[in-house]
């Protein structure tokens, strides 16, 4: 027997529903659920950087965000910016960044994050790359941020920076000069087996990243209209 319309009176309670009929959810598919924020938690060292450079984020609150984790090292007496997802534990690498990098540090991971997903999932285009784009750019709708690193997050960080260094040193003998060449660095870097606390096995950072991003693609055809070239810079040009 259906139920009677409920009154619609200002500052009238209602009891609002968490689950359907027979304690069914509500939402069955990802796209309700997505995330559409990035919450950048940072180290103080990095922190200051942002601060001093002008950079205005707006303070994480209590809502569902991206969580990535961002610290600064110096390398060749150049400073770069490691970000890591919390979930794959994939490392975004970022070097001799400029003072305008850092003042609008959210538009540059933004673009990173969606240049480096496009990359990293070499989906045929057009079509599946833009979709796939799409999806990604939903989920860097805005930046939030926040001081403090989780420490598992923080070894792995160090980890990375102990590599890259290595890396840069003794094979490339320099620092990348491109978004393209940051990714290159990066790839052997998120190669490495790593393992998060409550987790029984051990894990590729790429290949989990990979998975969670070909997750977000939907069957239907997305009618945004993509600008490859925006974020295939990896950031703006001063």
């Amino acid at each position: 027997m259906l139920r009677q319309p409920r009154l619609d009176i200002p500052d009238l309670l209602h009891h609002v529903m968490v689950r359907g009929i027979e304690r069914r959810v509500i939402f069955t598919d990802k796209p309700e659920r997505s995330l559409t924020m990035i919450h950048l938690h940072t180290s103080k060292i990095f922190g200051d950087d942002l601060t001093k450079a002008g950079c205005n984020l707006p303070a994480a609150g209590n809502g569902n965000a991206w969580n990535w984790f961002a610290h600064r090292v110096t390398l060749m007496r150049k400073k770069c910016v490691i970000v890591m997802e919390e979930a794959s534990r994939y490392a975004l690498i970022f070097t001799g960044l400029k003072k305008n990098d850092f003042a609008g540090f959210d538009q540059v991971l933004r673009s990173r994050i969606i240049a480096e997903a496009s990359w990293l999932c070499d989906l045929p285009h057009p079509g599946p790359n833009e979709q796939l784009i799409a999806a990604v750019a939903r989920q860097c709708s805005s930046t939030v941020w926040s001081q403090g690193l989780d420490r598992s997050v923080q070894a792995h960080i160090r980890q990375v920076a102990d590599e890259m260094e290595y890396f840069v040193k003794y094979r490339f003998e320099r620092l990348p000069e491109s978004a393209e060449e940051e990714y290159a660095l990066g790839r052997p870097l998120n190669d490495t087996l790593r393992k998060r606390g409550g987790e029984k096995d051990y894990f590729y950072p790429q290949k989990r990243w990979r998975e969670s991003l070909l997750a977000l693609l939907q069957p239907q055809i997305s009618g945004n209209v993509v600008n490859l070239t925006d974020f295939r810079k990896g950031r703006g040009n001063d």
